[in-house]
This record gives structure tokens, sequence and C-alpha cells, in this order.
């Protein structure tokens, strides 16, 4: 069990400082803050940190797995400290954008932990520690492998569907975007969209 504890924090831990946060009361502030380099804050006012892990379900426990990680594991890492809340995926293997990398299309499950912290090697400690206490019972339903693990920091708040509009509309008075289904600005690069991932990327 210490083993499958350390692989675990290894995991979360792995990628240690990188998004802060999606969260801003005030989203963009307009015209002054005109690009995604100002770090977003968590609801407390503090740098807010994304931890993303991948795993897979051991074969056959699927359920179990998914039992584990709503009620037991994902609530002993959030329920106290810096942490936020947490959220759960499966992955979407349906068409190009759902493909993947390679080593990503290996892990069926992963969830996202939110945490808000102005230290962010103390809260990798935190989180050490709550894997490690006896409340976060062992399962035999992960297929402890297959964990994979990286942190973000965010750039900068996150922008609503009506602040793409405000947005939009800005850099179209700028002249920086034309109007929808307007011709492409004079001089504007109009490149094609890059190529998603295929099945052997």
């Amino acid at each position: 069990m210490a083993m499958r504890i350390t692989s675990m924090a290894a995991a979360i831990a792995l990628c240690g400082v990188a998004l802060a946060g999606c969260a801003s009361t005030s989203g963009w502030s307009s015209p002054a803050v005109a690009t995604s380099s100002r770090s977003g804050w968590g609801p407390h006012g503090k740098p807010l940190y994304i931890s993303m892990v991948y795993s897979n379900a051991t074969p056959g426990q699927e359920d179990e797995f998914n039992r584990w990680y709503d009620r037991i594991h994902a609530p002993v890492m959030i329920e106290g400290g810096d942490f936020v809340w947490a959220q759960r995926f499966e992955l979407n293997d349906k068409g190009i954008a759902g493909a993947g990398t390679r080593s990503l299309r290996k892990r069926q499950f992963m969830v996202m932990f939110a945490f808000e912290t102005n230290d962010i090697d103390a809260t990798l400690k935190e989180m050490n520690t709550r894997l490690a206490m006896p409340r976060n019972t062992e399962s035999p339903a992960i297929d402890y492998s297959s964990l994979q693990a990286v942190t973000w920091r965010a750039l900068g708040p996150a922008t609503t569907q009506k602040d793409a509009i405000r947005l939009l509309a800005e850099e179209e008075v700028a002249g920086h975007v034309p109007k929808p289904g307007a011709p492409a600005l004079p001089g504007a690069y109009v490149g094609t969209p890059p190529k998603m991932p295929g099945p052997d990327d």
C-alpha cells in the first residue's frame, strides 16, 4: 500500500507548478487587460491551480473504480486545506477532437483537482499528506501503474460566452478582426486549421 500511495503522490505532484485558474469574479477588464498573461485567481483571492490526473480502472472493476473515486478519493483530497473543487471525466473517443495522443488514449479517466495557494510547494506537500491519510482507503479497482498527472497555472480568468461576444466586438471596433460573415481584413493571414492528432500520433 505504501508503494501505491507513493506512486499516486508522485503522479499528482508530478509537474507541480503550472495553471492558476480559470476563476475570476469579474472576468476580463476592458480594455485595460489586452492579453491572457494576467494570472487567474481563486474564490479566496489566491492563484488557482488545476491538477489533472489520468488513470485507468482495473479491468472489470469500473463501477467500483467510479464509486471509490466519486465517494472516497476525490472527497478526501478536497475536504480541507487549499482545495476548491474536483471534477471527473471519461475519455471521449468520438471524432478527431477526441482522438488524443497515443499516450493519453491509454487512459480512460481524468480528474481535475482545483486548488488555490500562494505557496505551491506547501500545497503539493499537503497533497502527499492527504494521499497517505487512512481516510483515503486503498482500492484494487484503480490501476496504479496507469497514473499520469500534470498541474497547470492559469494565464487569466475564465472567458464566458458573454465575455467572448464583448471582446470580439471590441476587437472589431479596433480593426483587429472582421465582423461575422465579412471577408478577411486586408493583409490578414488566413491559415488552415492545425492538424489534430491522428490514431498513430
